[in-house]
């Protein structure tokens, strides 16, 4: 997304998760297993079952953010 900071962005992007369908089983599995492997799976919580959203700091560059 391009635009003037403050219009909204981080807004929509948030509000975007929300909107999007529920995961499908294969799509919980994927996001569980990323974040096991990098060790943000709570013991409590074992499934990410909801669409994760990352926010980085605004200057994060193209290139550390892929």
């Amino acid at each position: 997304m391009i635009g003037a900071p403050g219009s909204g962005k981080t807004l929509l992007a948030r509000a975007l998760t929300s909107i999007l369908p529920p995961l499908e089983t294969s799509e919980i599995l994927e996001v569980s297993g990323i974040y096991s492997i990098v060790g943000k799976l709570h013991k409590d919580m074992p499934l990410i079952t909801h669409r994760p959203f990352r926010s980085v700091h605004h200057t994060a560059s193209r290139i550390s953010i892929t």
